[in-house]
């Protein structure tokens, strides 16, 4: 039984799996950018610390990067978050990947409109932690196993399963 058999039909079809796979990392690598950029680049002036050029440039592609991130995201509810809990498939890997965007989400909206400095590096630092342990967490509900429905009929449930008329048995068992 290969890989592919065992995601069933939660599976995404490829050219939604590769524009995932795309934004996610571009997603990961501007942010991870931007925090070397800002932490580690940054040059001592004259009147305190100086900001690398790119550091803005890495921020605003994470930017754009995380509009997609967010489209992709409520494409991914309906056909593939929503099915997969009601199906009960992989519910704690993709609850913790559900919960981490979200989450992403909120702090990356308040650290654009937030005022308060306090409030502002707090959120940040939230921020970047999550996102830096997302794609680990992602990795994990991608390669983690689906449960044995074997048939991958509609519906995961044992007694929704057609019966073989003559065996008795299940369709695909």
């Amino acid at each position: 039984m290969s890989i592919s058999d065992e995601r069933g039909p939660l599976r995404l079809p490829r050219t939604r799996r590769y524009t995932l796979y795309v934004i996610s990392i571009g997603t990961f690598l501007t942010g991870l950018l931007w925090i070397l950029y800002h932490y580690f680049m940054r040059t001592e002036g004259p009147f305190g610390f100086k900001s690398h050029p790119l550091e803005v440039w890495w921020l605003k592609a994470h930017g754009a990067f995380s509009f997609a991130a967010m489209w992709m995201f409520g494409v991914l509810w309906s056909v593939h978050i929503l099915r997969g809990w009601n199906a009960r498939w992989r519910r704690w890997s993709g609850g913790t990947v559900t919960g981490i965007a979200l989450v992403l989400i909120i702090t990356g909206y308040l650290l654009y409109y937030l005022e308060s400095r306090d409030w502002r590096e707090w959120t940040s630092v939230v921020h970047w932690v999550l996102g830096l342990i997302a794609l680990a967490f992602f990795f994990i509900h991608w390669l983690s196993k689906s449960p044995a429905h074997r048939d991958h009929s509609p519906y995961p449930w044992p007694w929704h399963r057609k019966r073989h008329p003559v065996s008795g048995s299940s369709a695909g068992s």
